[in-house]
């Protein structure tokens, strides 16, 4: 589904630093040349922020496996 304007050339976004307008679509002002807002998806977050409340932490590094147990002395048969 698609939420943008039926005329998507109507569309039009204002440069922060001049005030011109601009096509949606556009990456720099036309004026002025300051780089526009991008409509994109932001960044779920930076590395080293700090997670969101609630949110499980990362997974631990599995241990080392240990030694191997001797063998031990046979059973004998029917013995429990």
């Amino acid at each position: 589904m698609c939420f943008r304007p039926a005329d998507s050339q109507a569309a039009t976004k204002a440069c922060p630093k001049c005030g011109a307008e601009n096509g949606f679509f556009d990456a720099n002002c036309k004026e002025c040349g300051e780089p526009l807002a991008t409509n994109g998806p932001k960044p779920m977050g930076a590395p080293g922020a700090p997670a969101a409340p609630g949110a499980p932490g990362a997974p631990g590094r599995p241990a080392a496996p240990g030694a191997p147990a001797a063998p031990g002395a046979p059973k004998a048969p029917g013995a429990k």
